[in-house]
């Protein structure tokens, strides 16, 4: 990667404010993407453009404060990295925006609804809408939940390339959460498997006993869906077939409804 002078992007009146180590610890953190996943002292070194004992404190302060994680030599971003991306999704008001499609969606179908994103092994809530039942999930945005059991983050989990992929699952085995949990690593990249080549997710009993839910990607202008909008229900499972037929084209109607909202994140 080259480097463009991030000091020289300040201008002329700012360079005296300017933190060159700020500027290059932020532009460390942009690094990471689908080819870059970790770096050590050295290479982030070179990439940055900085001496050897600047990376060193720089890799090392972003560790000690949760956004990087360190294995070996090699330093690659941890999960506490995605909250600032949600924080992002705050502050441009996605939730806001977002909020009144949710709650229309909830009560027209009589569901809890949610648009979340994957935060290392779980899925993260952005927004939640509840609904309107005698029995409530006590879910609400900031709230998380294991990925590989839940319909939201299973269907982003399907997203990932495999070499990311790892980082978003349980470090050891996965736990029988409820009944129908999957705890196998290959049945749970079968089903993944499944799900991008449906396009969606349905996932019942398997995080507790006798709840349920569907969920989708949301298009994205990068080809790479980060976002997922679910539906969640306790009682009577939907079918399968329910789910394709009635569910997923009520979650793609939302979806289309949220797209002026969402295409401004690309």
């Amino acid at each position: 990667m080259e480097r463009k002078g991030v000091a020289a992007a300040a201008g002329n009146e700012g360079k005296r404010e300017f933190l060159d180590a700020l500027a290059n610890g932020l532009q460390l953190l942009e690094m990471f993407d689908e080819q870059t996943h970790s770096v050590t002292i050295q290479s982030a070194a070179e990439l940055l453009g900085i001496t050897r004992p600047a990376s060193r404190r720089i890799l090392l302060t972003l560790a000690e404060l949760g956004y990087l994680q360190v294995r070996d030599r090699f330093f690659s971003l941890a999960p506490k990295s995605i909250e600032l991306g949600y924080r992002y999704f705050r502050s441009l008001g996605l939730a806001a925006s977002a909020r009144p499609h949710l709650f229309a969606l909830s009560r027209e179908m009589g569901v809890g609804v949610a648009l979340g994103v994957l935060s290392g092994p779980d899925v993260l809530f952005i927004e939640r809408i509840e609904a309107d039942r005698p029995i409530k999930l006590d879910l609400r945005a900031g709230d998380r939940l294991p990925a590989f059991a839940h319909s939201l983050g299973r269907v982003l989990l399907a997203q990932l390339p495999p070499a990311q992929l790892a980082d978003h699952l349980p470090a050891g085995a996965l736990n029988r959460l409820a009944p129908h949990t999957v705890t196998t690593r290959a049945s749970l990249h079968q089903e993944l498997s499944r799900i991008r080549e449906r396009g969606w997710s349905f996932v019942n009993s398997e995080l507790v006993h006798g709840l349920f839910g569907a969920a989708i990607a949301l298009p994205s202008a990068t080809g790479w869906s980060t976002v997922g909008l679910n539906v969640t229900s306790i009682g009577e499972p939907w079918t399968t077939e329910e789910v394709e037929r009635r569910i997923v084209p009520a979650l793609h109607a939302c979806a289309e409804n949220m797209k002026p909202i969402t295409d401004a994140l690309a």
